[in-house]
């Protein structure tokens, strides 16, 4: 049976980077708790303004990132928000894969609108972005063949990250596909989502940038505290090498950052997955009991249990909205 989540050092108090699962669920109660402010009610003898609206409801944000590409990271993300969508979890993948975007390429899609008119003064937002996918998930495009939007300006970089509020009331999580690498843009998404996903392969070179992009993320000296991070091993033969990459990477982690480097699930080689690339057609979609997919279910399902990814907007959206097109 595949461990859905381990973690590597049995001392997690010691490590700078604290006891994750008790973070992650922290986090996830705060969250549910928005801003500390009554949306429901007012204090005794008192009565609401006419115009008082409440907050937008919190819902997870989830980056997933990784140190080099051509390692499944697109593949992998929109894989993730087909299967939560089939988790009936109503799911945003923002594709935030800066000039080189290709989400919408692996769904067989041609969007009219992309990520990059959120930063402009269309006044349009990244709800108003989000298309319909096939798969019952929503995409905001990404910006592609813009050797500008590669790298953003801080000012936009900030309006991206502001305007992801806007998603948390129609939706019950928020995915970002990131660039790969090092950049700003990848860290700022990272340490402004609940939680990252690095997404790894067995490969030598996988594993070391995967190690350099965790040390840039959870080492530097201007933050306060290290982001939530968790693995997700793509490519392996079997569980066992899955387990084996993990212990790789978490070994260094703990030696050299003192940071705990849990792995919330694998996905194993498959030909499916390439096939599915090649045809346009996720493997959600094509294939979803292939040995890929039902990894994919397997992560899903632990990501929902971790992240405590309520139902509760795909509940609302009724038989009419947004599940019955799947």
């Amino acid at each position: 049976m595949t461990r859905a989540f381990v973690l590597h050092s049995d001392t997690p108090d010691k490590q700078p980077g604290g006891d994750q699962a008790s973070r992650l669920r922290e986090l996830v109660e705060s969250l549910d708790k928005g801003d500390g402010q009554s949306t429901t009610g007012s204090p005794a003898g008192q009565t609401q303004p006419p115009n008082h609206v409440p907050p937008p409801r919190r819902i997870p944000v989830i980056a997933i990132a990784s140190g080099k590409g051509g390692v499944g990271k697109t593949t992998t993300s929109v894989n993730l928000a087909i299967a939560l969508a089939a988790q009936n979890r109503r799911t945003v993948l923002m594709d935030a894969d800066l000039g080189l975007a290709n989400a919408d390429v692996l769904c067989g899609m041609m969007p009219k609108h992309r990520l990059e008119a959120a930063t402009a003064d269309s006044g349009l937002t990244l709800e108003d972005l989000a298309v319909d996918a096939p798969g019952g998930f929503r995409l905001i495009p990404g910006s592609v063949g813009i050797g500008r939007v590669g790298e953003l300006e801080d000012h936009e970089r900030d309006v991206l990250l502001g305007s992801l509020e806007a998603l948390h009331a129609r939706n019950d999580v928020v995915l970002i596909d990131t660039s790969a690498g090092l950049g700003p843009s990848v860290t700022a998404f990272v340490r402004a989502a609940d939680l990252g996903l690095v997404v790894v392969t067995p490969e030598p070179t996988s594993i070391a940038d995967a190690y350099a992009l965790i040390k840039v993320l959870v080492a530097s000296p201007e933050i306060a505290r290290p982001p939530v991070l968790s693995l997700i091993i793509n490519q392996v033969a079997n569980e066992r090498e899955a387990e084996q990459v993990h212990e790789r990477i978490a070994g260094v982690c703990d030696r050299f950052l003192g940071y705990q480097m849990p792995m919330i699930g694998h996905i194993r080689r498959d030909k499916k997955v390439l096939q599915a690339v090649r045809s346009r057609v996720p493997y959600m979609i094509e294939s979803p009991k292939s040995h890929a997919g039902k990894d994919m279910q397997r992560l899903a399902r632990s990501l929902i249990d971790w992240a405590g990814i309520e139902g509760r907007a795909a509940a609302h959206a009724g038989k009419r909205g947004w599940f019955a097109r799947r």
